[in-house]
């Protein structure tokens, strides 16, 4: 094996572990931001059942894990799921993000999990109607910075657009 092989190899393996733990971390950044939202799920429902219930009673609100990637907000008529997809992707280098002075800084920041909020028709799971439509009405970008941005309709994808700025935590 000549000189220039093994560099090679080593600039490879160096990248596959570069990029291997970028991901790891993007995972974990992904699943803190995702136990967040599963808390305040759970607060909202306890917070609902004790200021709310006794003087609404026809309007309920119930919190249900479904498993460690997927959880669920019923009020009323309807439900709102959280899935976190299990995979770190990319921005596409079209998107807009990438034009940004905080990509440019540093790509490896364009690397995000994905958590996927969609509202159904509570009806829809309890007469187990699989042909009604859910809506994706948010996706949410958590980063290695543990950065995040919402995409979604109308008013939720102006919640959140400051990418460089916006950290995900309790607060926000």
């Amino acid at each position: 094996m000549t000189e220039e092989i093994k560099k090679e190899q080593e600039i490879t393996v160096k990248a596959l572990i570069e990029k291997g733990n970028l991901k790891q971390d993007v995972f974990r950044n992904t699943i803190e931001s995702f136990n967040v939202l599963k808390r305040q799920a759970q607060l909202f429902e306890e917070v609902w059942r004790a200021e709310h219930a006794a003087e609404n009673e026809r309007v309920h609100v119930e919190f249900s894990e479904k498993n460690v990637h997927e959880f669920q907000l019923k009020f009323a008529g309807d439900v709102l799921v959280f899935m976190m997809h299990t995979n770190i992707f990319e921005f596409p280098r079209a998107h807009e993000i990438m034009k940004t002075p905080y990509i440019k800084e540093n790509v490896n920041r364009s690397y995000c999990g994905i958590i996927n909020i969609y509202n159904f028709l509570a009806d829809s799971f309890k007469y187990n109607r699989i042909n009604d439509i859910g809506y994706l009405i948010g996706r949410v970008f958590i980063n290695m910075d543990k950065h995040y941005l919402i995409e979604g309709k109308r008013e939720i994808g102006l919640i959140a657009n400051n990418f460089a700025k916006n950290v995900f935590d309790e607060d926000s």
